[in-house]
Parts: structure tokens; C-alpha cells; sequence
């Protein structure tokens, strides 16, 4: 059958019409791909908080605290701390103090305390002479340590009213008028760190803070919540998953309650009696349960539903409802 001739010049435009096909004595443009951007790997930002004892893992929360309390304590401006006790505000202050190279002491207060151990006072010498000696709260205000202040709200208005003046935003001052010393030299490092338990909450003592003592302190820090990576940290002593894991689900039971809110200390201390081998539900009344007077039973029934059976899958979602109705039907 003959070619026919304008048949095959139409066929000859249609191919090469075809962007990705060449043919002799045709030129076609392929677009040339832009190549596509690099994605870097996402990686996890390392804590700057290492310093800290080798069960204590910082939880989000307690690395934003510990941050917070950098900027304090690095500009030495005093800073009250409000929350429940066990919940690690000891641990981060010491450890944030060590990063700035500073030593820390403590004291807790509590009502109709003799401040002269703080502050100073005369002793006798073998030979009939007498000698001031600095108290502990002196020596640090001269070698510039971080002092915690324990129990703030339940310091004498005695204890308070001699810290004024090394509480001021500028120009502090520790006079001593028992030794005749109307000031000693403060260190540029001397930070204050108080804190206190929240009022009420079945915390014996407490009190809210007149405006005037509070307005001393540069910043107040509210912490509601563990500063530890508990999982971690009961991890880290029990080296036993199954046993972290029902440890972090007796806390969570126990606080869904604030009379048994439970610290991560009080944890600690469970942790180490199970792994010595202590029987958990003994372990649970000597480590948790005398310290919540009046909740004793509703903790020893949790404590059942919760570590009856080491070993059972534990369904870290179950309701406290259905872990109380578990354990009542063990019983």
C-alpha cells in the first residue's frame, strides 16, 4: 500500500510535539529537575542539667525550672519557690548552684527558733575570754554561698525582719549589733532561695506571706508538679520496668487525691524497699502509708490493686475506679 506523503509529515509533527522523545533532526527540551532540599535529621537537644544525683532524671517541667532558676542565682537575686515538699526544688537548687560554682547550705524553720546558730554568737575561751563566731547564715553571706531557706512562711518574724537587708535589690547589708559589727562585707554571689509549702493542702504550719516579705524576692516560682522524670528515676533504682511501671501507677492513683499526693521522695524510698525485696504490700505500709494520717487503708487497698500479681501484664490506662474494684475483689 503506498505511503501517503502528507499522512506521514502529520504523524512526523505529532511525535515530535513529544517533549521527551528525540528524533533525528528534531530538538526537544526536557526540563532539568530541581533538586530537592536536604532535610536534616531531627536531633534530640541534650539537657545542659547533668549535675545532678544519678536517679534524678529532669522532667520537662523540672528543666524549666532549673532554667529559671539559672537566671536567679546567676544574677543573684533571692527567689521563693512554692510547692509541695519531696517534689525535688532541694535537688535542682544545689545542682543549679553548682553550675555557677557556689557552695549551698540550708536550714528549715519553724516556729520559736533561736536564730543565734544562724546569725552568731559569743563563746567562751579556756582562758576566761569570750569570742563571737559567725553563724551559718554569716559565714555564707560573707563567702558568697546559696542559701535555702526552708519553710519560709513559718520563719519568726525575728528571722525575717534580720533579712531585710540582704534582701534588697541593691545596696545589702548584714548588720550584727550583738557582736558590735554594724555590717559585714556581703558577697557579690550571696543568694537567697527560699521556699515554702502552699497553704493549707495538709501542710501543719503554713501560711500565705504578708505582700511586704514577698515583695523582697525577685521572682516566685510555682511548682505543682514533680521536677523529676519519675519512670525514669524509679528505672533507674529498681533497674526493673514491670516494677517502675506499677510505682508510677500507684502515684498516679494516689494523687488523684490531693490528702495522698504522693512526692517523688516518698517514691524513692518505695522503690528501694521493693528492691531490696521487701513484699510490696509491706513496703508500701512502711514507706508510704504512715505518712498520710487517716488515708492509711485507702492506700493499702491501692497498693494491692497495683502490685498484686509482679510479673501480670499491668494496664498502665486502667481507672483508679476499676483498680479500686479490682483490688477489692483480691481481698
Amino acid at each position: 500500500m503506498p505511503i501517503n506523503e502528507d499522512e506521514l509529515q502529520k504523524l512526523m509533527r505529532t511525535l515530535n510535539s513529544d517533549s521527551t522523545n528525540t528524533f533525528e533532526g528534531t530538538v526537544s527540551v526536557v526540563p532539568t529537575p530541581k533538586p530537592k532540599a536536604k532535610v536534616k535529621p531531627k536531633t534530640k537537644t541534650k539537657s545542659k542539667w547533668t549535675d545532678a544525683p544519678s536517679w534524678f532524671h529532669l522532667s520537662k517541667f523540672g528543666q524549666q525550672v532549673a532554667d529559671e532558676l539559672d537566671v536567679f542565682i546567676g544574677s543573684s537575686t533571692p527567689v521563693m519557690l512554692i510547692g509541695g515538699t519531696g517534689l525535688g526544688k532541694t535537688v535542682v537548687t544545689d545542682m543549679v548552684s553548682r553550675k555557677h560554682g557556689r557552695g549551698s547550705v540550708g536550714f528549715n524553720c519553724y516556729s520559736g527558733m533561736d536564730i543565734a546558730s544562724l546569725v552568731g554568737l559569743w563563746r567562751p575561751n579556756t582562758d576566761g575570754t569570750i569570742e563571737w563566731e559567725h553563724g551559718l547564715l554569716t559565714r555564707a553571706i560573707i563567702e558568697g554561698y546559696s542559701v535555702r531557706i526552708e519553710e519560709y512562711t513559718r520563719a519568726t518574724a525575728e528571722l525575717k525582719s534580720k533579712c531585710f537587708g540582704i534582701l534588697d535589690s541593691k545596696d545589702r547589708y548584714w548588720a550584727l549589733p550583738e557582736a558590735g559589727i554594724d555590717s559585714v562585707p556581703v558577697h557579690p554571689d550571696f543568694t537567697i532561695i527560699a521556699s515554702a509549702n502552699p497553704a493549707g493542702g495538709g501542710y501543719v504550719g503554713t501560711m500565705r506571706e504578708d505582700k511586704a516579705s514577698m515583695s523582697r524576692f525577685g521572682g516566685v516560682i510555682t511548682i505543682n508538679e514533680p521536677l523529676a522524670d519519675e519512670h525514669k528515676a524509679m528505672l533507674d533504682v529498681t533497674k526493673d520496668k514491670d516494677i517502675a511501671d506499677r510505682i508510677v501507677r500507684f502515684a498516679e492513683i494516689l494523687r488523684k487525691d490531693p490528702l495522698t499526693y504522693i512526692s517523688t521522695r516518698d517514691m524513692y524510698y518505695l522503690a528501694r524497699a521493693l528492691n531490696q525485696g521487701i513484699d510490696p504490700k509491706r513496703a508500701v505500709e512502711l514507706t508510704v502509708a504512715p505518712k498520710f494520717e487517716g488515708m492509711e487503708s485507702n492506700i493499702i487497698t491501692h497498693g494491692r490493686a497495683v502490685f498484686e500479681e509482679l510479673g501480670k501484664k499491668l494496664n498502665m490506662k486502667q481507672s483508679v475506679a476499676d483498680a479500686i474494684k479490682e483490688s477489692k475483689v483480691v481481698a
